[in-house]
């Protein structure tokens, strides 16, 4: 008996290895199958293999302003209309005695609503300086437009004594939009000689093409424009209602530039930074029909018998010259030392080639300040040579003081 179950015992050895292998077997292959399927599906998923893709860092230069194509006048998409102004009408002499005080000038600003102006009467009223409409763009069409008394009114201006600033009306939609119409800004102003601000003015809020353009898209469009015109040498200035700064503007930002403020009252109550107030749309002016927007500046210019309009003939030969002309400063006295490498120029700007030397002056350099613009230059000398430094990258020397000595 136990010869026979060993006997069966034997012969069932070669059947459990078979069945071993067979299952190994069957493993493999369907192991196999399953490979296969994934390979295809990520082939499916991504046909060609693929490298990990480089990393492009994002340009951070300043993007050229695109070239613009000026539209003719077309007053529907003129988005510059009436305010709502509750105030009493207020006469240039009544306004110089409530308002006036040192260190600051009276002016207005006008556009092609107040029509013919006779600035000869202006100027002996007693206003001191215009803030003059460029131009706008439209509220449909997104075309630019340039104000059609811009060139009148400039030049009337200037040749009368008064002093210039300019605005435009925007309604950009995106930085480019807004570089876009500093450019014109600059391109018209050129021939003249514009020594108070440089303005962007916005005022159509989620209506006409702004439909649904963010608050922090109006802010980029703002900086975009200020900024070129702060890189051309004039001073930015961004304008605004009490009622939109800090709920649209963000004011921690826009506080870098000169603020127009408009708030028309007596005496307005705006706590934050400004520094030109519009405080009435019922301006009544000699020499202007019907009322005109009136403004204080918290600033003031001495009067210049040459600051007149130029012929388009009367370019200056001398390009540095003139935007040293355009440029206010506040005189100062004060050593200095640069804290970067720097290019000393012969003009406030650094949009001619006008370097002094060929080589940056180096970090550590001390030189003597002796002025300083509102637009972010200072008037240096160095090595006996008067020239111009962005202030930016210039610092105080620390006074030095006595050591005294422990006993």
């Amino acid at each position: 008996m136990k010869k026979i179950f060993s006997l069966q015992l034997l012969l069932s050895i070669p059947v459990v290895v078979m069945a071993f292998v067979l299952t190994i077997s069957c493993i493999n292959i369907i192991d196999s199958q399953n490979n296969e399927m994934t390979t295809a599906k990520i082939n499916n998923a991504f046909p060609n293999k693929m490298a990990v893709p480089k990393y492009t860092p994002l340009k951070t230069e300043t993007p050229v302003a695109p070239k613009a194509k000026i539209a003719p006048i077309h007053d529907k998409e003129d988005g510059q209309v009436k305010r709502v102004d509750n105030t009493k009408p207020s006469k240039i002499g009544d306004a110089r005695k409530q308002y006036e005080a040192s260190g600051r000038s009276f002016g207005i600003d006008v556009s092609k609503w107040q029509g013919n102006i006779n600035w000869s009467m202006v100027k002996q009223s007693g206003v001191e300086f215009a803030m003059i409409r460029v131009g706008y763009r439209g509220t449909e069409t997104g075309q630019i437009k340039i104000d059609p008394y811009f060139a009148s009114n400039i030049k009337g201006a200037l040749n009368n004594g008064i002093h210039v600033g300019v605005y435009f009306y925007s309604v950009a939609k995106n930085e480019m939009e807004a570089l876009e119409e500093a450019k014109v800004v600059v391109d018209q102003i050129k021939p003249y000689r514009i020594n108070y601000p440089v303005a962007f003015d916005l005022e159509d809020f989620n209506r006409y093409r702004l439909s649904g353009v963010s608050n922090a898209q109006l802010n980029k469009n703002a900086v975009a424009f200020l900024n070129y015109i702060k890189g051309k040498g004039y001073t930015p200035m961004h304008y605004g209602s009490k009622s939109r700064f800090g709920s649209v503007w963000d004011m921690g930002i826009l506080n870098n530039y000169k603020i127009w403020l408009a708030h028309y009252t007596d005496k307005t109550n705006y706590a934050g930074k400004y520094n030109m107030w519009q405080y009435t749309s019922k301006g009544i002016v000699p020499g202007i029909n019907g009322n005109v927007d009136m403004n204080i500046a918290y600033f003031k210019l001495s009067p210049n018998v040459a600051d007149q309009a130029k012929s388009e003939n009367d370019l200056s030969t001398n390009p540095n010259e003139e935007v040293i002309k355009n440029t206010h400063f506040t005189s100062v006295n004060e050593e200095v030392v640069t804290t970067a490498n720097v290019n000393f120029r012969k003009s406030p700007t650094t949009d001619l080639d006008n370097k002094i030397y060929d080589y940056a002056i180096a970090a550590g350099t001390k030189m003597l300040r002796i002025g300083i613009s509102d637009n972010g230059w200072a008037k240096v000398i160095y090595n006996n040579i008067t020239g111009y430094i962005s202030n930016e990258y210039l610092t105080l020397v620390p006074a030095e003081t006595d050591k005294i000595e422990e006993s």
